[in-house]
């Protein structure tokens, strides 16, 4: 099993000049994969401030860089029609030489729903939105045309240029265990989900594991990903942090994207470190 290791970075508060130099600097410290958030307001009152648009972003990110896998964790299906966002992966996908990773989620952040759509979905309203959008954009992104879902309806689409990858991947995130999982089931080629603990984690397992059975899916085929904190003790990573990892990868989990923001750390410092002192230990 392949492990990947992938920075996550919120671009709160940043310029596009820091994105790229924290993108540029993962790319030479050998992760796998730099993700960033799709929001609009910032996600929470101690955020250092409004985001750059996701999209954009990424497009900016997949011209200066050539080895690094890209993408959003997760774009808000809400924000986008799916066929436009399916339009917006193939291009960002082209730019990267077929280097994206195409993250979804139902979306949460209530004020940023409210200011630019007028209104905050019902969970089933978003749920729905999710599952149609993953159909619509994996018949767009691995056949080329794309199939209507029960939500959304669209005519003789076809999906070209084509995207450099064969099959652009589809990240479902979000840990629902009713629709979220069931989605990712269905139409996710990687299920990305968020747990406090091992035990969570093999919660989640699970419950995907009876989704692929009871839609005929191949569990086999969908990678397994969770994202994890730094812990630092004393200045040195915990062994508790190590620990964490270690048990996730006998759990099945191969990727995992490590939020180097948080309160009270450098960002540029924890990337740079758990490179250096955690990555090798595992990608040997």
């Amino acid at each position: 099993m392949k492990v990947m290791f992938g920075v996550h970075l919120p671009p709160e508060g940043l310029t596009f000049a820091q994105m790229r130099e924290a993108c540029l600097a993962a790319e030479i410290q050998g992760y796998d994969l730099f993700t960033i958030t799709d929001h609009l307001y910032p996600m929470r009152p101690s955020s250092a401030g409004y985001p750059l648009e996701s999209w954009t972003t990424l497009a900016g990110l997949a011209s200066l860089t050539e080895r690094i896998k890209l993408g959003p964790l997760v774009s808000c299906v809400g924000y986008r029609n799916p066929a436009l966002l399916g339009k917006i992966a193939t291009t960002v996908d082209i730019i990267s030489n077929g280097r994206l990773i195409l993250g979804i989620g139902a979306g949460w952040h209530e004020a940023e729903f409210k200011a630019y759509f007028g209104r905050f979905p019902t969970v089933k309203e978003r749920e729905d939105a999710l599952e149609g959008t993953a159909r619509i954009l994996r018949s767009m992104l691995h056949r080329r045309e794309a199939t209507s879902s029960k939500r959304y309806h669209v005519e003789n689409l076809i999906n070209l240029p084509s995207p450099v990858q064969k099959a652009i991947p589809i990240m479902v995130g979000g840990s629902g265990e009713k629709r979220t999982l069931r989605t990712a089931a269905r139409y996710g080629d990687i299920s990305h989900f968020f747990a406090d603990s091992t035990e969570e984690v093999e919660r989640k397992i699970g419950v995907l594991k009876e989704h692929c059975k009871r839609c005929g899916r191949d569990f086999s085929e969908i990678t397994l990903a969770t994202s994890t904190s730094p812990i630092v003790e004393g200045g040195r990573f915990s062994a508790q942090f190590k620990g964490y990892i270690e048990a996730c990868l006998a759990l099945g989990v191969s990727l995992f994207t490590v939020r180097v923001s948080f309160p009270g750390g450098s960002a540029a410092e924890i990337q740079r470190r758990f490179a250096d002192e955690i990555m090798p230990s595992f990608k040997a």
